[in-house]
Order: C-alpha cells, then sequence, then structure tokens
C-alpha cells in the first residue's frame, strides 16, 4: 500500500495522481486501486492490486503506518490553507479552521515515519519534474528520465484543467453533497479530482489578502506549535498573541 496523506488544500490530489501512475508503470500487469479514505483502511489482497490511499488523516493512522509501502505527505502554510478553503470550497472560516488544524497534525505524526516523504507546498513540488522521481525512489523497480517526464507532463495545471473540464463524461464520474458549500459536487472517483480543483493558481501568502486580522490570529493561535515545527513563522510573537486573544473576549482593554 502506498499512501497520499496531506493537508487540506495542500495538492494531496495531484501526489495521488502521480502514485498511481508510477504504480501502473512500474507493474503494468497489476491494478491499481485508488481509494479515498475518511476512516477505515479497506483490505487488500497485496498479491492481487496496488492499493493507493488518500487521507487527510484516518482513526486508523496505527494501521496505515503498519501497511504502508510509503506515505507521500503534503502540507501547506495553514494561513493560506485556510484561505484557500475559503475561497475555493466556499467553507466558512470555522470549518476551515478545524479541518486543516486535524489535517495538519495528522500529518505531523508520520514526518519521522523511515518511509515518509515530506513535500512542503511553498516548493511548489507540483511544478518540479523532480518530485515525480523522488515518489518514484519508494517504489520497487526503476522508472526511467523520459518515464517520469511523461508522468509529470500529464498532470501539469493545463492538461488537469482540461481533464476536469471533461469530468461529467467519464465511466468514473460521481456526484456528492458537499458540506461546505451546501451544493452539489461533481468529481472523479479515480482520480480524486473535483469540479473545484480547475483554474487553481497555487499563490502562496493569499492569506494576508483574504484572511481577515482576527481569523489569522486564530489560525496562529490554534496552530502556533505545529507552524514553528515545520517553519511556517508566526506574525505574533506568543505574548502578543496571547495579549491579543485575551483582548478579543473584553479582558484588556
Amino acid at each position: 500500500m502506498f499512501c497520499c496523506l496531506g493537508m487540506y488544500a495542500s495538492a494531496s490530489t495531484w501526489t495521488f495522481n502521480v502514485v498511481q501512475q508510477i504504480a501502473g508503470t512500474v507493474a503494468p500487469t497489476r491494478p491499481v486501486m485508488p481509494v479515498f479514505v475518511a476512516d477505515a483502511i479497506p483490505k487488500c489482497d497485496d498479491n492481487s492490486a496496488t492499493l493507493v490511499v488518500k487521507t487527510h488523516g484516518t482513526p486508523a493512522a496505527r494501521e496505515l503506518g503498519r501497511r504502508a509501502r510509503a506515505i507521500i505527505i503534503t502540507i501547506r502554510d495553514p494561513r493560506d490553507a485556510v484561505a484557500s478553503l475559503m475561497r475555493h470550497n466556499k467553507a466558512p472560516f470555522d470549518f476551515a479552521l478545524r479541518v486543516t488544524e486535524v489535517s495538519a497534525w495528522a500529518c505531523a505524526r508520520f514526518v519521522s515515519h523511515r518511509r515518509s516523504v515530506l513535500l512542503k507546498f511553498e516548493d511548489r513540488f507540483f511544478d518540479d519534474p523532480g518530485t515525480v522521481e523522488r515518489i518514484a525512489a519508494t517504489f520497487p523497480g526503476t522508472l526511467s528520465e523520459s518515464e517520469c517526464r511523461r508522468i509529470f507532463e500529464r498532470l501539469r495545471r493545463d492538461a488537469v484543467d482540461a481533464f476536469i473540464a471533461n469530468l461529467e463524461t467519464l465511466a468514473t464520474a460521481n456526484s456528492m453533497f458537499d458540506e461546505m458549500t451546501g451544493q452539489w459536487d461533481t468529481y472523479d472517483g479515480a482520480s480524486g479530482w473535483h469540479k473545484h480543483h480547475a483554474g487553481r493558481d497555487a499563490e502562496v501568502g493569499r492569506w494576508r489578502r483574504e484572511l481577515a486580522d482576527q481569523q489569522v490570529l486564530t489560525v496562529e493561535r490554534r496552530l502556533r506549535p505545529w507552524m514553528e515545527r515545520f517553519g511556517y513563522l508566526p506574525i505574533t510573537s506568543r505574548r502578543d498573541a496571547y495579549v491579543l486573544s485575551v483582548g478579543q473576549y473584553g479582558i484588556v482593554g
């Protein structure tokens, strides 16, 4: 089993597709079984298919760590993750913060795993052909440079947008009610691409423009230890964050 564990809005769907295509290339006679996991990890006969899991965190985390041959982890500045969920998924701030926080700590749990690969959104790993080679190194066997380049080109932004534009025509297309938007959403069950994935620009630092000051403060207060661990520097000091937080409730004038 190979797992793509990512924070929300961290390009984990891109790695999910990379892993599937690598699996299908290194073992073309072995079926690839892609699945999104929110709770329990499905059983799979290791000799019959390559299980590729995408998750933002699962209660079956211990089982995930035991079974995964490799865990591809994607993280992002949580302020940008929240801003992206609010912008593209139309999520309310409180909901966006909650799922960002949960997925961020789920990723942190596996960073030190001996079979993990950590990718930071800010490095624009999805624009680097070398990322495919790095992920491929977790598989048995090798991929040629031309095969890695072919996989990368099939997942460039324009190629992904063209694929999403035709989602409704796919046999693997599905619809679901999105609790965040309150609307029906179309997505491809195999690749995991949703309609809302189209046209994204992967902007870094959009939170400075799109989040209110109090929202930034709230994200930093909730995720400060995580942010400091992974090099995302809060704009407020610990003391200032405390004073501002207390002031929010009218205790400090």
